[in-house]
């Protein structure tokens, strides 16, 4: 699994961005333009300290539906500007109703994203930087850029600072110490990271408070998984779903499996032309020994059973009869009724219909099995119960040539 991080800085994107990229236990940097970005599995956005304002609200139990429609309007006393013009995401809510919200101009996010859309570039989390240094027992993290910085103050919770140099400390550190201090949630002691260039402060005097210092500051290396609780990627900014890496890995296996079915496609539609041809010309062939047979038909509709029709009336001007007649059927089917008593027997339009009188349901498979024949049309309705033992009513014709033919 790969993580490619993007730095967006508070001017916004240009033609090029500063990158890094986690995979396993290495971590590779560098900054180059869009189309010579590394390939990885997952992007993640990492949002300059300055864009983004940090607060927290108390708001009531409700449902995620109903927490976005008024989360803008929550933190519309903390604007500067109309709770429209702002996109804000919620922390997890505690017990207590006190929720860390981030906030940031609309516009500008939209702008952002669709700079990256150019590039084809889909991110799935945007983290604030404010919330990347690594948080110690009863510390604060500040990165110090020589004049300005930002510093982390809990888990969900920071600011940005102006000013200062390196022995005046900026006036909104000052006053969030003592702002602490009257709450009794000051910290014990704080944690300074460098900028390049930056160098070390020297205010535990002016601060009244112990200052350690932790190296270079680098955006790069820096953990975010509890920053990504508060990512700014949600609501209309939310990445859509179609858009999983996974899909990436599957896309050899998606076009081999869709190769095989246009080739059996081609196969199929293939085959189904030649068999539509094959009818075709068969039915031609019909339709010709049809028309040579009796060239003084003039409407062909069904060849075989006009021929069949045709020929047995010949038959029967002759005196020849046909295998659909009385005389020839029940002699088809005499010699399968023995175990029956018949009830009723009629003949109309070349079936034959009678009403059968069966011992038990035994018989009436037996009968079932031995009227299956190529040759025999057989329909036997649901059968009934009498005092006699079972009656059933059997219809019975000859099937055409073609149908016996073909079974």
């Amino acid at each position: 699994m790969s993580i490619l991080k993007i730095f967006v800085p508070e001017a916004g994107l240009g033609e090029s961005c500063d990158w890094a990229v986690h995979e396993a236990d290495t971590v590779r940097s560098g900054s180059s333009l869009w189309a010579a970005l590394p390939q990885a599995n997952q992007i993640v956005l990492i949002l300059a300290a300055s864009r983004v304002l940090l607060t927290h609200v108390y708001l009531p139990a409700v449902n995620p539906a109903k927490l976005r429609e008024i989360l803008a309007f929550a933190v519309e006393d903390k604007l500067l500007t109309e709770p429209e013009n702002v996109h804000t995401v919620a922390a997890p809510r505690a017990q207590n109703g006190e929720t860390a919200v981030a906030i940031i101009d609309k516009v500008w996010l939209r702008q952002q994203i669709a700079h990256l859309h150019q590039y084809a570039i889909h991110a799935e989390q945007m983290l604030a930087e404010t919330l990347l240094p690594r948080l110690e027992n009863k510390a604060w993290s500040m990165v110090w850029k020589g004049q300005g910085g930002f510093i982390r103050i809990g888990l969900h919770a920071g600011f940005v600072v102006d000013g200062g140099d390196s022995h005046t400390p900026p006036m909104a550190l000052i006053s969030a110490l003592d702002e602490a201090r009257a709450a009794n949630t000051a910290p014990a002691c704080l944690l300074i990271y460098l900028t390049a260039g930056a160098s070390a402060p020297f205010w535990s005097t002016a601060l009244d408070i112990a200052i350690e210092q932790r190296g270079s500051w680098a955006w790069q290396s820096a953990e975010t998984d509890a920053a990504a609780t508060l990512n700014l990627l949600q609501g209309e900014f939310a990445p859509p779903r179609k858009s999983r890496t996974w899909t990436k890995q599957w896309r050899p296996a998606f076009a081999v499996l869709g190769l095989i079915a246009a080739v059996h496609f081609l196969a199929t539609f293939g085959d189904w032309v030649r068999l539509r041809q094959e009818e075709n010309r068969l039915q031609s062939a019909m339709v010709s020994t049809f028309k040579q047979t009796f060239p003084e038909a003039v409407a062909i509709v069904d060849p075989a059973l006009q021929m069949r029709r045709n020929l047995s009336e010949l038959q029967h001007s002759r005196g020849i009869a046909d295998s659909s007649d009385f005389i020839p059927l029940l002699a088809q089917i005499a010699p399968r009724l023995h175990e029956g008593h018949i009830q009723t027997l009629r003949y109309a339009q070349d079936k034959l219909q009678l009403d059968l009188i069966l011992k038990d349901s035994a018989q009436l498979e037996s009968l079932r099995e031995q009227l299956q024949t190529p040759a025999l049309h057989t329909e036997i309705d649901t059968p009934s119960a009498t005092p006699a033992g079972i009656k059933v009513h059997i219809s019975l014709g000859m099937k055409l040539a073609t149908q016996a033919d073909t079974q």
